[in-house]
């Protein structure tokens, strides 16, 4: 194996690495590096684990040592040229010594954005750029939308029979899908950084919005839209016990926060009403991005899903479909729109996977932006 086909299997490597610190790096993205000594030996990888950490190439030239003069590095995303939290990657990717460095895509963060490849190029050091580009920029579109956008990327999870109910008339909703559509869920919370629900939803089902039975799983902060306020400091979301320094932030009105008791230090009340009353969702997603929240789960229920496509805020939808049938206009609905939309208007997906999750099924696709 050689040349554009030997990059290409290292560059996957790296995006391998940097996937296992998924939910793990915000704000930072994810990146995993490698070595090649000059015969063309892997001899050393390594992954940016966590914001503060030092970067992934620093690791993987560590451990690579002296062996690293004269080789390769591989890297998902261009190494950084800029003091941050740590010192610049570019300035000890040159220590190294290597003559090559392969970079899958370009850093969309304006202190980056090219500087880093150039500085390496002004060294000596012949840079090969666009390696597997489009999965490097689909591994890491959280941290690039919230760059460019100042939003986080926002999917949506709904599990729904096959006539689109949720619950039952009576709001009952448990269970709508089966253990491995509930696991997959699990898996989910455990790479996104926050996972969001209606004041509805968290009055109902008391949830913790925690991840279970993953190994080496870490619960992700949670946030409720609750425009009222209705949500009480009892509520299971406002205690974690898990001890971490995951938080629950209740986007409510300036009104209601000042009339608001105590609740848990680790609880934010946020005003993110608009002028009508209602949670104005980009207001909030925009407090997510400024606090170091890149990837949103949204997990319901119909009326907060229906505002925030009608909105146009989400990127992503997670579909699980169960094999079953409410037959009652009275069950919940998935979606509580109540706007009129013609065929030519509705919303479609693109780059559509199927997935079998037990007897459900799982659609996946991205919304198709105007």
């Amino acid at each position: 194996m050689q040349g554009r086909q030997l990059d290409e299997e290292m560059m996957r490597r790296c995006l391998q690495l940097a996937q296992s610190a998924a939910g793990r790096t915000s704000p930072n993205p994810l990146v995993g590096s490698l070595v090649l000594d000059s015969q063309g030996e892997l001899v050393a990888e390594g992954y940016h684990p966590k914001a503060g950490l030092p970067h992934a190439e620093v690791f993987a030239l560590e451990l690579a040592g002296k062996r690293a003069a004269g080789g390769t590095l591989y890297v998902n995303l261009e190494p950084c040229s800029h003091f941050g939290r740590t010192p610049p990657c570019a300035d000890r990717v040159i220590a190294s010594g290597v003559k090559r460095v392969i970079v899958g895509m370009q850093d969309p963060n304006p202190q980056v954005c090219g500087a880093g490849i150039a500085r390496l190029r002004a060294a000596g050091i012949t840079v090969d750029f666009s390696t597997l580009e489009k999965e490097c920029k689909e591994l890491n579109r959280a941290f690039v939308k919230r760059i460019q956008s100042g939003l986080p990327w926002l999917a949506l999870k709904m599990a729904c029979t096959l006539d689109g109910r949720i619950a039952d008339r009576q709001g009952k909703s448990r269970w709508i899908s089966g253990s491995e559509a509930r696991a997959f869920v699990h898996g989910l919370r455990n790479t996104y950084d926050c996972v969001l629900i209606g004041a509805a939803t968290a009055l109902a089902d008391d949830p913790e919005l925690n991840v279970r039975e993953i190994e080496s799983g870490r619960n992700p902060h949670r946030a409720v839209a609750d425009p009222t306020l209705r949500l009480s400091a009892s509520a299971r979301l406002c205690h974690h016990a898990d001890n971490s320094s995951s938080w629950t932030a209740i986007f409510t009105g300036a009104t209601q926060i000042k009339s608001a008791g105590a609740f848990p230090a680790q609880v934010k009340l946020i005003e993110a009403n608009d002028a009508a009353g209602r949670t104005d969702f980009a207001r909030a997603l925009r407090w997510l991005a400024e606090n170091d929240v890149q990837s949103v789960l949204c997990e319901g229920g119909g009326r907060l899903a229906a505002a925030l496509l009608e909105a146009n805020l989400v990127d992503e939808i997670y579909w699980i479909l169960a094999p079953r049938l409410f037959v009652d206009q009275s069950a919940r609905s998935v979606l509580s729109g109540d706007k009129a939309v013609s065929i030519q208007d509705c919303l479609q997906l693109d780059d559509i996977c199927y997935r079998q999750l037990g007897c459900d099924m799982l659609i996946q696709g991205k919304i198709r932006k105007p």
